[in-house]
């Protein structure tokens, strides 16, 4: 039987395993998805939804912003990027007050999948999942969402999230689907390395700092010896006084503006024949966005693996 706290609030709950469950080291790192079945069975059943690479898809951008404050991730290979699954190390995720509220305002990307096949479909299609509770507000899930286009005035069109069907790729597909949709690419350099913590400052092109970034694989690539200018996506809104570490705000050129949801969490990307991959969590000010580098900001389509 399922604790009496997962009756509640299932998605912690799960959080929590994961915190518990990712340090350990696999005698099969291929079984990382395989252990945590019947897990993610009965809180598919409890969440109303169902769960896609390890993930509850009514609230999959809350389960994309995971990090390792206590060390570096390894990447585990056979699994996507963009999910826990894909990475050896123990995983935290972002949590915040009101998550339906969150999801509902803070986020704007409406996530596809897309297999070997070329079939794509949509990560969460609440109308396809007739048993989501949508007047329960007790239940964690997408209802409704924001545009992206409401936040800045950037001059050009953000407003496709439609995916492209027919696409062809340099480099061969991997076996599992990847993530394809929408949303703003800024480009930035990071500096102040701190090599064993694999973190650093994120900066604009004035060459002020905008942000944190802590980033993944950093021992197993050469992608940050050979790139000074580097892609991000922004992926959600992020309050203030949530960080991902101990990072000293009071660095950042618009700390004398502090508010609420000031800040974006971004992705570090690095594309390999048309596909990426995640190589880094970060956060930056939103005023960042208007301070990239050319050729951004851009609303672009990502296919991320």
């Amino acid at each position: 039987m399922l604790p009496d706290a997962w009756k509640d609030s299932p998605e912690a709950e799960y959080r929590t395993i994961l915190l518990y469950y990712t340090p350990r080291a696999l005698t099969n790192q291929a079984d990382a998805l395989f252990a945590m079945a019947g897990i993610t069975r009965r809180l598919s059943n409890k969440m109303r939804c169902r769960f896609f690479q390890g993930a509850p898809a009514a609230a999959f951008d809350m389960f994309m912003i995971f990090s390792n404050p206590s060390s570096i991730f390894r990447r585990r290979q056979g699994f996507p990027s963009y999910s826990w699954c894909g990475w050896i190390g123990q995983i935290h995720f972002y949590e915040t007050n009101q998550e339906n509220n969150w999801l509902a305002h803070r986020t704007w990307i409406i996530w596809y999948k897309r297999s070997s096949s070329g079939s794509v479909n949509l990560v969460w299609d609440i109308m396809a999942n007739e048993t989501f509770p949508i007047a329960n507000m007790k239940f964690l899930g997408y209802r409704q969402r924001t545009p992206f286009g409401t936040r800045h005035s950037l001059g050009f069109s953000t407003s496709r999230t439609t995916p492209t069907q027919e696409h062809d790729f340099e480099r061969e597909f991997p076996s599992y689907p990847i993530l394809q949709f929408w949303t703003l690419a800024v480009y930035f350099t990071i500096s102040d390395l701190a090599v064993f913590q694999a973190s650093g400052n994120i900066r604009d092109k004035f060459g002020n700092s905008c942000g944190y970034i802590e980033m993944d694989g950093f021992e197993e690539t050469t992608f940050f010896e050979t790139s000074a200018l580097l892609e991000f996506i922004v992926l959600s809104e992020r309050e203030e006084g949530e960080p991902m570490t101990s990072w000293d705000r009071d660095n950042l050129y618009d700390s004398a503006n502090r508010s609420n949801w000031k800040y974006y969490n971004v992705l570090l990307l690095e594309w390999n024949g048309g596909i990426a991959e995640r190589r880094g969590l970060g956060v930056i000010c939103q005023k960042a966005v208007e301070r990239s580098f050319t050729p951004g900001p851009i609303w672009k389509e990502i296919f991320l693996a």
